[in-house]
């Protein structure tokens, strides 16, 4: 029929799967179907009309102001999800607190830790000072003489007894020699260094010296005795020390160890995955020979087939070329015969018309 309008309010559309999309007035028809190809049946083209926005209708004005403020600040709603993570950014959480809480604590915490190695730096200073001291004024080997000095009491409880005679048979009194040295000893024990309050004394040490060796009970054998002893002593000293630095070495060897150890169990938890893998890629590459064999054999059993359709399609191609030939010579043997009794047929309808 005729078309109704201006070709101006019409336009052709292309339309694929629900999707709608008007062309160009410029764009060949034929050259977009076949640009389609093998999607054609999905294609529809069809001619629409062009649809103009109508103007808003009268009801719309005759709203209440209510209604069309509502309608103005829809766009300004904000879902209660957003609104509540505006809130929660705008207080903030526990979470937050704790982690300044945390941080805050670590600073207290670090800075603790610098006084405690500050501290620790001044005893060090002032432990090797106060050695220091005691090695100028008592010499190196103090601490040997301390040490053999007590257990010289312990093995030798005669010589405490002794003492004790000798402290408790002075009945306390004095003479004057002993009232000048106590009195020169003073103001010399006053002017000592505070080291010295943890230094052994080495005047009473001489003086437990002198007193066995003055004393009259002690003999030579016990003496010798004694030092044997601390010969030993010193040799169960330095094997102490080579003992205590065997053990440090075992330490730090053994916290070797248990770092190679930690090493090794990664190395045989990575070695666990990677032959787990192995095997599975392995049962993988079996699966798929398979699959390939019986693909392969799925082929040659097509293969076959095409062959024998193609010989089939061969034998008919002939057969129909023989069936031409045939009917092609058949027609011709008709055609002669036709042609050959064609003057008989003119001959009798001569003698007809004569004979009427």
């Amino acid at each position: 029929g005729r078309h109704i309008g201006l070709a101006e309010q019409y336009h052709i559309t292309e339309r694929w799967r629900g999707v709608e999309q008007p062309l160009d007035h410029q764009s060949v028809i034929l050259d977009i179907w076949n640009a389609w190809g093998t999607a054609q049946p999905e294609v529809k083209i069809s001619l629409r009309r062009i649809k103009y926005d109508r103007p808003p209708s009268r009801r719309t004005r005759c709203r209440s102001d209510s209604s069309t403020w509502s309608d103005r600040s829809a766009w300004r709603t904000i879902h209660p999800k957003r609104l509540h993570a505006l809130q929660n950014e705008k207080q903030p959480s526990s979470t937050e607190e704790l982690l300044k809480l945390v941080l805050a604590q670590g600073e207290v915490i670090r800075r603790q830790l610098k006084k405690l190695r500050h501290s620790e730096h001044q005893i060090g200073y002032l432990e090797d000072k106060t050695h220091k001291a005691r090695v100028r004024k008592h010499g190196s080997n103090y601490l040997l003489e301390t040490y053999l000095k007590g257990l010289s009491e312990a093995v030798d409880p005669e010589n405490e007894i002794n003492l004790c005679t000798d402290k408790n048979s002075d009945s306390g009194v004095m003479t004057e020699g002993d009232s000048e040295q106590s009195n020169t000893n003073k103001p010399s024990r006053s002017t000592e260094t505070s080291f010295e309050r943890f230094s052994p004394s080495s005047e009473e040490f001489s003086k437990d010296i002198k007193d066995d060796d003055t004393s009259s009970t002690v003999s030579e054998a016990t003496i010798r005795e004694q030092v044997e002893l601390f010969e030993s002593i010193a040799k169960l000293n330095k094997r102490l020390l080579k003992e205590e630095e065997c053990l440090v070495r075992l330490d730090a060897n053994l916290r070797k160890y248990d770092k190679h150890k930690s090493s090794t169990e990664d190395l045989t938890k990575a070695l666990t995955n990677l032959r787990t893998e192995m095997t599975k890629s392995a049962c993988e590459m079996q699966h798929n020979e398979v699959v390939l064999e019986e693909t392969m054999d799925m082929l040659v059993s097509r293969r076959h087939y095409l062959e024998n359709l193609h010989r089939d399609l061969a034998n008919e191609d002939q057969e129909y070329e023989m069936l031409q030939a045939l009917m092609y010579s058949s027609r011709r043997q008709r055609h002669n015969a036709d042609s050959s009794c064609s003057p008989y047929h003119s001959h009798t309808k001569e003698l007809l018309d004569t004979l009427v």
